[in-house]
């Protein structure tokens, strides 16, 4: 028998291996052997030096080498034999007392994937909008918008929601005035944008030289290292108040030719964009219901490593958009960690369970879908096609829309219509996208 195991239980998943010291030797001097051949030794033929001088010579860097690809083939070949699925990077511990037994014994800690049952999908229940969409509506919608001008006029009275305002602001840490930042000025409309709630609401019924505080904690999970687990004082400033008016223009020819002339075309890109919103829609639906039925223990390193992935991203993010008061750099990046692994984790059981599986010539069709919206749609084939990652992507947003079309079979969606209108008033950031 080449090695031992003895498994624990302890901080994880603890494996002990033991390999007996002759195949560290065989190895190692196979190593040796392969320098030998192909390195000059001076005073010597290629590959006719002593082993002990090769040995003498190269020797910490070999012994890393062998060490390092005999732990992980041994430990892999437990993971294979033991049929286990694992999580996260494994951890190696060696004893510093190894070299004087007769055997190399090494442990490994790692973890593996939660068991995970799905059950009760009979009982879930979730809503799907059903858009009727009509030419006239679309065709209604388009010319309005591209019949109308928004104006800002500045106004003598307190905030209201939907005002547009400039403020100037300043960060203090204890009263210590947070030179870094400066004083920075920002533009943005009240409850209509991506900044902190505590802003919004704060600067609410307040008047233009009025100078506010506001006193926000800022988590180890924000950009800026120098404000982590700080609470820190804005001093804000209102420079400016606007109110918005909506005028009536005099209707471009052109645009409701090109309008009537692209209807269909323009309808169908529409009906694509709500579809997309509306699987989006049941899919947090499903999955919410789900968790909430079949709840899900996260192993702590899988949920660490998830937290990692997400800080690097937004750290990456922050470099080009340095606005520290986007609540995207204030969320709680933990919980939205574990949302993302539940859906990820019940979809592989669902994928895995019911041998869920994406052809070649699905992947390749999704792949010339998103390249027609480029200039140079072979040159995007081409990028995917070469790039074995950007590939797998797609694969798995294909397999996890099959997982989702499975889910939708198995439970209780209730039909909620609605008219296009109703459907734009409900979504407003959609309609402004759609629109604008």
């Amino acid at each position: 028998m080449k090695f031992l195991l003895e498994k624990t239980k302890d901080a994880g998943h603890r494996v002990t291996i033991n390999i007996p010291k002759i195949i560290i030797d065989q190895a190692l001097i196979k190593e040796f052997s392969k320098i030998n051949k192909t390195t000059n030794i001076n005073g010597f033929r290629k590959g006719k030096a002593p082993i002990k001088i090769i040995q003498q010579k190269y020797g910490n860097n070999v012994y890393y080498d062998v060490f390092n690809k005999l732990m992980q083939k041994f430990f892999f070949e437990f993971l294979s034999k033991e049929k286990i699925n694992i999580i996260g990077h494994p951890k190696y511990f060696i004893n510093k007392n190894e070299e004087k037994n007769e055997n190399f014994k090494y442990s490994v800690i790692y973890e593996i994937y939660p068991h995970i049952k799905i059950k009760k999908l009979n009982l879930i229940k979730v809503e799907k909008s059903i858009v009727n969409i009509t030419d006239a509506e679309v065709k209604k919608n388009l010319i309005e918008n591209q019949t109308k001008t928004t104006v800002w006029n500045k106004v003598n009275r307190s905030i209201k929601i939907n005002d547009r305002v400039k403020i100037s602001y300043s960060l203090y840490d204890n009263n210590r005035k947070i030179e870094k930042f400066g004083i920075k000025n920002i533009q943005f409309i009240v409850l209509n944008n991506n900044l902190l709630n505590e802003l919004n609401n704060k600067i609410i019924n307040h008047y233009t030289d009025d100078v506010i505080f506001l006193k926000i904690f800022f988590s180890s999970f924000h950009p800026e290292k120098i404000l982590h687990k700080k609470n820190i004082t804005l001093k804000i400033k209102i420079i400016r108040i606007e109110e918005k008016e909506e005028l009536k223009i005099k209707k471009n020819i052109q645009n409701t030719k090109f309008i009537e002339l692209n209807l269909q075309s323009i309808k169908n890109k529409i009906v694509q964009d709500i579809n997309k919103l509306i699987q989006n829609q049941l899919k947090n639906q499903i999955i919410h219901k789900l968790v909430t039925l079949n709840p899900i223990k996260i192993p702590p390193i899988l949920l660490k490593e998830e937290v990692k992935n997400l800080h690097q991203k937004l750290i990456e993010e922050y470099k080009t958009k340095k606005n520290i008061l986007d609540k995207r750099y204030h969320i709680n990046l933990e919980l939205y960690a574990k949302k993302r692994l539940y859906t990820k984790l019940i979809l592989e059981k669902i994928i895995n369970d019911n041998k869920i599986v994406v052809d070649e010539e699905q992947i390749e069709f999704t792949i010339k879908e998103i390249s027609s919206k480029y200039k140079n749609p072979l040159e995007i084939i081409n990028l995917y096609n070469q790039n074995k990652i950007l590939r797998k992507t797609i694969k798995n947003l294909e397999l996890e829309k099959k997982a989702i079309i499975f889910l939708q079979n198995k439970i209780n969606i209730i039909d909620k219509h609605y008219t296009f209108d109703e459907f734009i008033r409900n979504n407003r950031n959609y309609s402004e996208e759609l629109f604008f």
